[in-house]
């Protein structure tokens, strides 16, 4: 005996904007805090650092990639100069982000 199940294209696609709207949540950055900010050029870490602090933003720890950073701040006044930088503001996850190394 086998069962069958079909979706229908409105499920499916129900399912997948739910997905999408769950991973948008959990890597939208806080509007104040903790952040992980991100350089998708290829910068060097003390290129970003300086970037970060000419900026206002509070070093707390390096990432956990190359060229990303745990920055402390207000990611609303940020975020504009982020992307015309090249660089991206996501939620910085406590595990793996500088959690209780400073």
């Amino acid at each position: 005996m086998s069962i069958s199940v079909s979706f229908s294209a409105p499920v499916i696609a129900q399912a997948l904007i739910g997905a999408g709207a769950l991973a948008a949540f959990t890597v939208t950055p806080p509007a104040e805090g903790r952040m992980l900010l991100v350089s998708l050029s290829g910068e060097t870490d003390a290129t970003v650092t300086g970037w970060a602090i000419d900026h206002g933003l509070q070093i707390i720890d390096r990432g956990p990639v190359a060229g990303s950073l745990v920055v402390a701040g207000r990611s609303r006044e940020i975020m504009g100069a982020a992307l015309t930088h090249g660089k991206i503001l996501t939620a910085a996850p406590a595990a793996g982000c500088g959690a209780g190394t400073r």
